[in-house]
């Protein structure tokens, strides 16, 4: 009773618009009968709340831009920028302000109470501003907005705070940093955000730089009393950013000035400023220092101004002298630039740069820096100690009048023009005066050509060809191919002789060569025809006895470099007469149209150079061809006619032929190991001459055993002794599809020798067939040749009696027949390691694992020796897994079974190690891997030497699986019966030879899907082949039914290397497509990939 109460009613909308609320008001006693309660609400009072629901207008203004742009600010500097929001809602309107942006921006923007005021003395402390932060979440009531009065506006304050970063005035820049974040202006509502708008923030950091000319680091001036004197300062912006500069005097006399005052310069740009001296009063000197400072929070520059008042009837300038101004470094250089010309891919090419120091009495402190766009192809060498190391930059101390060398090496990592500059730079004294620099620019070009020649008789340093049916008034013909098995394209231009010595050119009407001169793409061959008309000359040679009727020089080098050679002559014609002192290229014209060079669609951008014909000549390279002429026409064996051993055929090729005929094939001596095609030479030493016996080898016989398949090797060596009083040189060629010899050139010192060591290829194992093997290894030194005959035999147990001492006298090696020959094999040379690096656990087993999970466990090693090692590790062969289902069957994997943490790294002397493995099996199974530790002495990285271990695990079924076993990922591999194999073998070397040494191509997925596709459109993906085998496969890929499409038909996979090979799906009409892309290798068999697409519905 007398009380009165409040009921509240909460207006919660989803949506705008006019909402009424009907409220039915009635009231009885409380101790009231029904019937009384009946009629209480029969009388009970209406009350109608009407409700007005609108959208929220918030109004938010980020100036002139979309959102709020805080430009280019140096690193670790502060900005704060203004957000303006009004509230022209009729309602009171609780909103939320949030900045959401990723890990690199999340603690640089923030949101700030007030604006920060930069101080006079551009300071602002970390303190100062963390007092006017606040967190990144700001929630604030906005009031109505009614007729007649002004909205509501909330001035927010959005911080941007750029990141620390320690950057030397030497390093390189790289790009401004940018940061990137939103505010979202959100309803403060109870359930799902209801976002208002979202401002975008920005801002970069970077490096502020500036640069002047050295010789304006002090500016004199000189005028009289009321007139002014001038200078010019160029100012160029070398950081990564935009900057806003400040540049004023700091003298009070107001002597100096400075038009303009404010500068505005983006990344590369300079501009001038005009430096003004006006003195007032006839004192003599004055000194002032020109401040650039750049806003908001430096760094500063200063440059030191000095004017001097000119007195009436004796005006002088003032020149800057050693106290007034920066004085050049007598650095003196042998180069003004520096070339290499092409290099192949993978190898390393040094020159040499010598400085100079040209002062009498000041030592002189150099940095030496690599910059520009190809930098990471170009190195300094440096030696510390006994190591080697490449590096980018490098200080040096020159003493008075003395001399530096510096080495730089070339490494090019792929097949483009590369261009970069060596910075030397004086280390400056004192800070305010910085050092000297100069320029020296570098530029080469990766990838070369190489030129050789099929069909033909290769020996060691030339080629030999036979033409038949030489008469006289008769046409003669023979063909061969030349092959550019280079990177780069070649141009080739041929010659023929008739006396190579002399020069002597043949008569065009009587030899003729087409093409003459073309143009060879990379990895294309072409039929060259050589046609003689023979005169009583070519008859009378050949008769009786084949004989040399020419010689054919083809000349060749890289195409790119013909096209700087032309343009060197375009704009110096008079270049080309250094070069007619060489005989053999009298009168040859390489500047000419040549048959194909307009197929050649190589990038060409390398800087014009003086040296580029000098280069040019200098990287040409020569091909020699022997055609010799026979009377006969082909035996009816199928040989040609070549001369017989008293003929002397050695006077031209240097080797020796017992056999009296030459084939135009040889499987003994292609492919060739060794040179390819010589440099070019002025002088042909005739190595018919008589030379005195200057060095010999022992043994000149060999017999090799194949290596087994647990990897070891049965090395034996030939020993080459220099019996002379100075050094020679020497060169080996031999089958390279059969042997592995190191090393394959080098030097011997006088009354020294050396052991050149012999072993079979691992490739061997496989190919059983052709076995026994017989060849030659081919030594080329001090302008001779000497053979070694080998022979390659199986393993065979020999019966030789215990009492009887081994055999002294050479085998006779006899070529391949029936049976293997009973001799005595001589005890392999056993190399010694390297390294003193130990495997304690050969054979590393994980526990048994669950299919589609992981386990772990550790390789443990150890360096027994007193050097430090550095190690890498590698697969040797994919993985393989048996007992996958009940056929018993031996699969390959075709995913990563066995992963390591670590792929390299180097052991201390006496230290251990462990390197942590994974294993991931897809299916059930035994798992089996075997890898390679590759070590060598950090010191000496070409002391190499491996360590072969093997990876073990079990694979089981997941309970909760099906049991189904997915052999999608899984190749079968077939057993290869061997019956000479023992039985104490262990099951895991009983998988496929060819697979275990051979790893093979293999595709990681066999399944490509496609994202789904509009029709008419086109999408793409990548299909990846790898190959982890020693040995360079060939792929050829056949097309799929449409709408599959691919544009490759054929690829040459490299060892250890992987391609992504690009398939689109371009659908003409709706549905889900299906296809099969089939890629047919030479040694692994065809490789199938299930091709997925579907169309996008409209």
């Amino acid at each position: 009773p007398h009380a009165a109460e409040e009921t509240q009613i909460l207006f919660m909308p989803h949506r705008s618009g006019i909402f009424q609320f009907v409220l039915t008001v009635s009231s009885c006693p409380v101790s009231a009968d029904a019937e009384t309660i009946v009629r209480s609400e029969a009388l009970a009072v209406r009350v109608v709340l009407t409700a007005v629901a609108e959208n929220p207008l918030i109004e938010v203004d980020t100036g002139k831009t979309d959102g709020l742009d805080f430009g280019d600010l140096t690193s670790g500097s502060w900005k704060t920028l203004p957000l303006k929001l009004t509230n022209k809602t009729n309602a009171t309107v609780p909103i939320r302000l949030i900045i959401s942006a990723n890990a690199a921006a999340w603690h640089c923007f923030m949101f700030s109470k007030e604006r920060i005021k930069i101080p006079s003395d551009h300071i602002l402390t970390a303190d100062a501003v963390s007092q006017l932060v606040v967190s990144s979440v700001i929630n604030h009531v906005m009031h109505a907005s009614y007729d007649g009065q002004d909205p509501e506006v909330l001035l927010i304050w959005v911080l941007f705070r750029g990141p620390q970063r320690d950057v030397s005035a030497t390093d390189p820049l790289g790009p401004a940093e940018e940061f990137i974040a939103r505010i979202d202006v959100e309803v403060d509502s109870p359930g799902t955000a209801n976002v208002i708008k979202s401002v975008l923030l920005k801002a970069r950091t970077g490096q502020a730089r500036i640069h002047a000319p050295k010789d304006l680091q002090t500016i004199c001036l000189c005028a009289k009393v009321g007139f002014s004197s001038k200078q010019l300062l160029p100012l160029k912006n070398a950081g990564n950013i935009a900057v806003h500069l400040k540049i004023q005097p700091s003298d009070q006399s107001k002597c100096f000035s400075v038009v303009p005052e404010d500068l505005f310069l983006i990344p590369g740009e300079e501009q001038e400023v005009e430096v003004l001296f006006m003195p007032q009063d006839s004192e003599s000197y004055k000194e002032s220092v020109l401040k650039i400072f750049v806003q908001p929070f430096g760094p500063q520059y200063e440059v030191v101004l000095k004017g001097e008042v000119a007195i009436p009837g004796n005006i002088k300038s003032l020149a800057p002298s050693s106290s007034l101004s920066t004085e050049v470094p007598p650095i003196l250089s042998n180069k003004q630039f520096i070339t290499w010309g092409g290099v192949t891919l993978g190898r390393s090419v040094q020159q040499k740069l010598v400085l100079r120091n040209d002062s009498p009495s000041t030592t002189q402190n150099l940095r030496l820096v690599i910059r520009g766009q190809d930098q990471d192809c170009f190195q300094l060498q440096s030696t510390f100690g006994p190591e080697e190391r490449l590096t980018s930059n490098r200080e040096v101390v020159i003493r008075p009048k003395e001399d530096m060398k510096i080495f730089l090496m070339f490494t090019p990592t792929r097949v483009t023009c590369m261009v970069a500059k060596l910075e030397i730079k004086q280390l400056a004294l004192r800070s305010s005066q910085p050092g000297i620099k100069f320029t020296i620019p570098l530029s080469g070009y990766g990838g070369t050509s190489n030129i050789i020649l099929e069909n033909v008789k290769k020996l060691s340093e030339n080629y030999v060809i036979t033409m038949n049916g030489i008469t006289s008034g008769e046409e003669s013909k023979v063909q061969f191919s030349v092959r550019n098995t280079g990177s780069r394209a070649a141009f080739v231009k041929s010659l023929c002789y008739t006396d190579f010595q002399t020069a002597a050119v043949m008569d065009h009407n009587t030899f003729k060569i087409s093409p003459e001169k073309f143009v060879l793409k990379e990895r294309t061959q072409v039929v060259v025809t050589l046609t003689c008309h023979s005169t009583r000359r070519e008859h009378t040679l050949c008769t009786p006895k084949p004989a040399l009727l020419a010689t054919v020089a083809l000349f060749y080098g890289d195409e790119i470099s013909r096209k700087q050679y032309r343009r060197a002559l375009f704009y110096k014609p008079e270049a080309s007469r250094k070069i007619s002192e060489n005989s053999l290229l009298r009168n040859v014209k390489f500047d000419e149209e040549f048959h194909g060079e307009q197929l050649v669609t190589e990038v060409y951008d390398l800087p014009q150079r003086s040296n580029d014909v000098q280069l040019f000549f200098g990287n040409l390279h020569k091909v020699i061809l022997s055609v010799y002429g026979s009377i006969d026409g082909v035996r009816h064996n199928g040989e040609s006619c070549l001369p017989s051993a008293r003929f002397n055929l050695q006077s031209h090729s240097g080797i020796g032929n017992p056999e009296g005929h030459i084939s135009n094939m040889s499987l003994d001596v292609l492919p060739v190991k060794g040179p390819q095609g010589p440099p070019l030479r002025l002088n042909i030493v005739d190595s018919a001459c008589e030379v005195e016996q200057t060095w010999t080898i022992q043994p000149e016989h060999l017999i090799l055993t194949v290596p087994s398949i647990s990897g070891s090797t049965a090395t034996e060596h030939i020993k080459l002794s220099n019996i002379t009083n100075r050094i020679l040189m020497f060169e080996l060629s031999w089958p390279a599809h059969c042997l592995t010899i190191t090393p394959q050139h080098g030097i011997v010192e006088p009354q020294h020798h050396i052991l050149i060591l012999v072993s079979p290829n691992p490739s061997l194992i496989t190919k059983s067939s052709a076995l026994p093997w017989s060849g030659r290894v081919y030594i080329h030194c001090d302008n001779g040749q000497k053979i070694v005959k080998v022979q390659i035999q199986e393993v065979t147990a020999l019966d030789m009696p215990a009492s009887q001492p081994p055999s002294k006298q050479p085998v006779k090696l006899s070529p391949r027949s029936g049976g293997t020959p009973i001799v005595h094999v001589a005890k392999p040379l056993i190399k010694l390691p390297s390294t003193k690096m130990e495997i304690k656990n050969k054979t590393v087993v994980f526990p048994n694992t669950t299919s589609n999970e992981s386990s772990e466990t550790y390789l443990d090693i150890e360096n027994l020796g007193s050097e430090d090692v550095k190690w890498h590790l590698s697969a040797f062969a994919p993985p393989y897994v048996k007992e996958v289902d009940e056929s018993g069957g031996v699969y390959r994997a075709a995913y990563t079974v066995f992963q390591c943490s670590r792929v390299s790294g180097m052991l201390e002397a006496y230290g251990k190690s462990q390197v942590a493995f994974s294993f991931f099996p897809r299916e059930k199974g035994d798992y089996a891997q075997f890898w390679d530790m590759e070590c060598y002495p950090s010191a000496e990285p070409h002391l190499k030497h491996k360590l072969r271990f093997q990876l073990c695990g079990v694979g089981t079924q997941n309970v909760n699986g099906s049991g189904r076993v997915l052999t999608e990922s899984l190749l079968k591999t077939e057993v290869p019966v061997k019956p000479r194999r023992s039985d104490s073998e262990t099951s895991t070397i009983k998988l496929c030879q060819s697979d275990i040494v051979d790893g093979g191509v293999h595709a990681p997925e066999d399944v490509a899907s496609f994202p789904p596709t509009k029709v008419g459109e086109c999408s793409m993906v990548k299909v990846n082949f790898q190959n982890s085998s020693f040995s360079t496969h060939m792929l050829k890929f056949i097309s799929p039914r449409e709408p599959f499409h691919i544009k490759h038909s054929k690829y040459f996979l490299r060892p250890h290397h992987y391609i992504n090979l690009p398939v689109k799906f371009k659908p003409n009409s709706e549905g889900k497509f299906e296809g099969l892309l089939v890629v047919q290798t030479d040694t692994c068999g065809n490789i199938s990939i299930r091709l997925i697409g579907e169309t996008l519905t409209s």
